[in-house]
């Protein structure tokens, strides 16, 4: 058991950025993550670039050297986890909080770690829990099918597969493209008219042109009502078509991973949980940053802002403990 200022549940960007503040305002803390910090990095896409200068997703001040205009995964990756290292503070891995006790000045967050059952005593507790590890399920039949993947970690693995891309936002489309250069047959459906008008600027010309010459598929006013073997029933606007697929990626957004506050005893209006300006539930001492507070709007949430929630909120426990 150990005690702390502050508890802070998830060592992603945003749990770092909030222990970066923590030192900085002269508190002490504890990080508890369920995995290795930033392991939702270890998922995304090899190859993939942030759409974000490296300036918008700095921590604590130190800077990321990137080799281009914009971090790629690896960089990201190896900047974060040395962060990470360099805490003056514990980082417990593989401890999943299952929830917090208390109220502010005496929390108890109780965990679950490799040596079974754990707790670690705070003034404060700060979730930043994010969101990658909880993506939207279709709901249909058979998507629990082993060729039925939520995300996809190299494209090269699919070279001359028949690959099914659902989804119509910035992810899905620069999957298509990225399947589509490394050798896959790309076909992408979407229940909308086209693909979202958030499209990044710089993807959609790319995605349009490479539908436009035949080397995509697109799929629109479409969606997905079953997954069979080798196979996937689209229903359109015609009614319905049987679609040969070796391969189908879902992309289709993710939910707060906010397990912890329900646990917790946060109230909630809809699927979100209530928080002040200050990012407190409803529970005196428990804060939540970033896309974990946001529940199925995690669209609007990412590094950039999300680390502004943890300056605001590790701001507020400084100034209530001194």
């Amino acid at each position: 058991m150990s005690f702390a200022d502050l508890a802070i549940v998830g060592a992603g960007p945003v749990g770092l950025a909030a222990a970066y503040e923590a030192r900085r305002l002269g508190l002490s803390a504890v990080l508890l993550e369920a995995r290795r910090p930033v392991a939702s990095l270890e998922g995304f896409p090899a190859r993939m670039t942030f759409f974000s200068e490296a300036r918008k997703i700095e921590v604590g001040g130190v800077p990321l050297a990137t080799v281009g205009a914009k971090p790629c995964r690896e960089e990201a990756l190896a900047y974060y986890r040395a962060l990470a290292e360099r805490l003056p503070f514990p980082v417990l891995t593989r401890a999943r909080v299952e929830r917090v006790e208390g109220s502010f000045g005496a929390m108890r967050v109780v965990y679950q770690g490799p040596e079974g059952a754990g707790e670690v005593w705070a003034r404060a507790t700060v979730v930043a829990t994010g969101y990658f590890f909880n993506p939207r399920r279709l709901g249909v039949p058979g998507e629990e099918l082993p060729f039925v993947q939520y995300g996809y970690r190299d494209a090269l693995d699919h070279w001359l597969e028949r690959v099914l891309v659902v989804g119509g936002s910035n992810s899905a489309v620069e999957a298509a493209l990225d399947l589509m250069r490394a050798g896959a047959r790309v076909t992408l459906v979407h229940r909308g008219e086209g693909v979202r008008s958030g499209v990044k600027y710089w993807l959609r010309p790319d995605f349009e042109n490479r539908v436009r010459e035949g080397a995509i598929e697109a799929l629109y006013r479409h969606r997905v009502v079953a997954f069979e073997p080798g196979r996937a029933l689209l229903q359109g606007p015609e009614g319905e078509r049987t679609l040969a697929i070796d391969r189908a990626v879902v992309l289709i957004g993710y939910r707060a991973d906010d397990a912890v506050l329900w646990a917790s005893g946060v109230r909630y209006r809809g699927d979100a949980p209530e928080f002040s300006e200050h990012f407190e539930t409803s529970v005196p001492g428990l804060f939540v940053v970033g896309s974990a507070g946001y529940g199925s709007a995690t669209g609007s949430v990412f590094i950039e802002n999300g680390r502004e929630h943890a300056r605001i909120a590790v701001t507020e426990v400084a100034r209530r403990l001194s």
